[in-house]
């Protein structure tokens, strides 16, 4: 349940110029982003580095020289480029087209 204070509150700011809302927000914004990154600092103190723990990309390298070369010249070359394309492309019937996205729109 909403307390009273809440209530009263959003009539306040109800009442409030526009300038004086844009305001508020703006410093609403400030404390949470403010007590996201202290609860993101807390819970990164709970982290301890491991040097003997094999880096990410390390694994990736191993994982990869399993595939074979027949496969990887299946990858588009340009995979990273137009990644959202090639993901959409799993989704749909035909393959994509890089070179036939449409046109940026011009804003009049």
């Amino acid at each position: 349940m909403i307390s009273p204070q809440l209530l009263e509150l959003e009539q306040s700011i109800y009442n409030l110029s526009l300038e004086d809302k844009l305001w508020l927000l703006d410093k609403i914004f400030e404390q949470v982003r403010d007590t996201a990154t202290h609860q993101q600092e807390k819970d990164l103190q709970h982290l301890n580095y491991d040097d003997q723990v094999k880096p990410i990309w390390e694994i990736a390298v191993e994982i990869g020289a399993k595939i074979p070369d027949s496969e990887w010249e299946n990858v588009p070359s340009d995979l990273s480029k137009n990644f959202d394309l090639y993901q959409r492309y799993l989704q749909a019937a035909e393959p994509p087209n890089p070179h036939a996205m449409a046109e940026p729109r011009h804003e009049k």
